[in-house]
């Protein structure tokens, strides 16, 4: 009895040592060059191990959206102007396939202003024009050009992914479908150039987070129907697992918080949901500093420490197991240029099975059994 009581305990401290381990890893950020361009709803890909910042818009009047294409190569913190984009757009969708970058619809935007009457009394204010785009362009990293490709059936602003050699556009929004928020996908075949249709979501979604573990797609939050008059909501918490083998949707759970804005980042099968925002009924928008880790295999959450600052809109690339984070606007729309890196270090920790032998194994001698 004394020897099952000893061993329990002792088993006991060895598990509570697994959990100190991993709460103590360490979580490190790191400050980076600043991205040379201001911009806004610009898209992110990683190549060879290297960073390209595509497209976006720039703050003031008349037409703004960009076609400026930056290279950040992370060994030498370093920054690199490479060939315009031909078609200048905000809020394009990007994927890698064998090494080519495939920009996908976006926005062409304009601001301008107006007069209207307040009152009796004549403001000046600003609005927004814009037209979303079916447009697909190839970058060759190699020889810096451009080419370009068949437009989406949709044109939208969406998100992408890459599964099987093949690129999903899911769901985003479109100027030219009346319920403007989509639950469309569409799938590009870079081998063929062309387009085919996939099983719709459950719920259709804009601003939602993707992610991409063991040839599943996972799409996380956004914002859904039916549309709020002059609100972004509503805000959704939802998660929809797609299954390209079999084309099928299903809800999988839900985040902790209905958002959009977020971003996903996958890690040795890990999601890393960062960032975001939410706006309630009485208008109070939250942004968000945290960072929340899906283990989908499990279908659990748990949470790391936060961020430094609350981020929106901003985009997140991992190489060799580090976040890189780009900064776009926050909420207000006021651009910033910030590159940090985040380290969750879970390619550098202590194995906890390997804590635990070592442990048992000092347990013992001091225990005086062998």
């Amino acid at each position: 009895m004394k020897m099952r009581l000893t061993f329990g305990i002792l088993m006991l401290t060895a598990l509570s040592v697994i959990n100190v381990v991993s709460l103590v890893a360490k979580e490190d950020w790191t400050q980076k060059a600043n991205m040379p361009t201001v911009r806004s709803g610009f898209t992110t890909c990683v190549v060879n191990g290297k960073i390209f910042a595509i497209g976006g818009y720039v703050d003031g009047l008349g037409d703004l959206s960009l076609s400026t294409v930056e290279m950040y190569d992370p060994k030498t913190d370093t920054w690199e102007r490479k060939a315009d984009m031909p078609t200048a757009r905000t809020d394009a969708a990007t994927s890698v396939v064998d090494g080519k970058i495939y920009a996908m619809g976006g926005t062409v935007l304009n601001r301008f202003e107006v007069d209207i009457l307040v009152n009796g009394e004549v403001r000046r204010i600003r609005r927004w024009e814009s037209k979303d785009l079916p447009t697909v362009e190839m970058y060759d990293p190699d020889t810096d050009t451009w080419t370009p490709r068949a437009d989406m059936p949709t044109p939208r602003n969406t998100k992408t992914c890459v599964v099987d050699g093949k690129i999903y556009a899911i769901g985003g929004t479109s100027d030219q479908v009346k319920s403007f928020r989509l639950d469309t996908v569409e799938v590009y075949d870079p081998a063929t150039d062309t387009w085919a249709k996939a099983n719709k979501m459950n719920r259709a979604r804009a601003g939602a987070a993707v992610g991409v573990v063991d040839g599943k797609v996972y799409v996380m939050g956004g914002t859904g129907l039916p549309l709020i008059i002059n609100h972004p909501g509503p805000f959704l918490s939802s998660i929809e697992v797609y299954d390209p083998k079999r084309n099928n949707w299903r809800e999988v759970g839900d985040m902790y918080t209905a958002k959009a804005g977020h971003t996903a980042s996958v890690i040795n099968g890990k999601i890393y949901v960062m960032g975001g925002y939410f706006r309630n009924q009485g208008q109070a928008t939250k942004n968000f500093k945290t960072i929340e880790v899906y283990h989908p295999q499990i279908g659990r959450w748990t949470q790391k420490s936060d961020m430094p600052v609350a981020r929106v809109g901003h985009k997140a690339e991992v190489i060799n197991g580090d976040i890189y984070i780009f900064s776009d606007a926050s909420h207000n729309d006021v651009p910033f240029t910030t590159v940090a890196v985040y380290d969750p270090e879970e390619h550098q920790g202590v194995n906890p099975i390997d804590k635990l032998l070592k442990t048992w194994g000092t347990i013992k001698k001091v225990d005086g059994r062998h």
